[in-house]
């Protein structure tokens, strides 16, 4: 039986792959979010946008969206709305708390209100991980320790995030399910992770330098399988369910390395003019390199019943570089090399 499905933040780059494959498995689905799909994110749901719904509002205001609620009456949300802008959250941290925390808690309220709202998938970041204490990670590790915290204000408010998921479940009865992505990639992202700017600038004939991140090792999770975890958290029987956190993640190990990212972008695009530094930047040295270790996605495949499409890196970044190579053509810009 289709389900009715709203999806916050469905015109990022997470929500709008989530949303072309509700669709295609016969969903209904409401993208609410503040501005509608634009770009390269526009052309990537271009078969499917007028099975979409949308309706331009912000989670911040829990008028809008139980508005929203009370009009579609959807029996699963996913939770993706919230600013990636690190640059913009480190410096108006406040919008951490307006946004993303006082965002989460309108829709749990609008879940308390107004009922009928079967299950919730959150989605929450690694980010919230305390520097890291063994490997592999599971979601028992630690996110806040008497001698430190998670990294940085968008850490700082995903973890609260989950806090108020949690409350909200145990005192009113809500069914909850909270993911925690890794380094997502594929199309189309403008969120710094390396392998974007490498990858599409070699595609495109580019020169690409880059200063911080050769050594940063990552467990990059492509956005496909992201939103299929996402599909098999809004699906799953609550019987099946052991734990109510898991990592989005694909697993990998070893992780991989900013300049190992470039070395397969060399391979890919032969003669690819691309380099990236050796050295950590502050951002990186405060919040990134702490955190990252290999995933324990074994619950995601056990309880989820969800099996990792692209734990080869390569693997994922030949279907990332074939659709982008099909977008540049659509734009009548020939790629740096033919992937057909």
């Amino acid at each position: 039986m289709a389900d009715t499905v709203l999806v916050t933040g469905g015109s990022g780059f997470i929500g709008s792959h989530l949303c072309r494959m509700l669709i295609n498995r016969g969903d209904k689905v409401i993208n609410f979010d503040v501005y509608p799909r634009r770009g390269p994110l526009a052309w990537l749901t271009r078969d499917v946008e007028r099975e979409i719904v949308f309706e331009k509002g912000d989670v911040a205001n829990l008028t809008q969206l139980i508005a929203v609620l009370r009009k579609y009456k959807p029996n699963k949300i996913a939770h993706l709305a919230a600013s990636i802008d690190m640059d913009s959250i480190e410096s108006h941290p406040k919008q951490v708390y307006d946004q993303m925390v006082g965002g989460t808690v309108n829709v749990l309220e609008g879940m308390r209100l107004l009922g009928g709202v079967e299950r919730l998938v959150n989605f929450s970041s690694i980010g919230v991980l305390a520097t890291k204490q063994y490997e592999p990670l599971d979601c028992n590790h630690p996110t806040l320790m008497a001698t430190e915290g998670p990294g940085g204000m968008y850490g700082a408010g995903k973890a609260s995030c989950e806090a108020f998921c949690w409350s909200y479940a145990e005192l009113f009865n809500l069914d909850v399910v909270q993911l925690r992505p890794s380094a997502a990639y594929g199309f189309f992202t403008n969120n710094s992770i390396f392998m974007n700017e490498m990858l599409e600038g070699a595609l495109r004939g580019e020169r690409v330098r880059l200063p911080h991140g050769r050594h940063l090792p990552r467990d990059y999770t492509h956005v496909h399988d992201i939103a299929g975890i996402a599909i098999a958290a809004l699906n799953v029987p609550a019987s099946q369910l052991q734990h109510r956190v898991f990592y989005a993640a694909s697993g990998m190990n070893p992780l991989v390395t900013g300049g190992q990212i470039a070395d397969v972008v060399r391979e890919m695009v032969p003669g690819a003019d691309i380099d990236i530094g050796a050295s950590m930047s502050p951002s990186m040295e405060r919040n990134d390199i702490k955190i990252r270790g290999v995933h324990d996605v074994r619950p995601v495949e056990e309880q989820l019943g969800y099996q990792i499409l692209y734990r080869d890196i390569r693997a994922g970044m030949n279907e990332y570089a074939d659709r982008y190579c099909e977008y540049l053509v659509s734009q009548g810009k020939k790629p740096a090399v033919c992937r057909n």
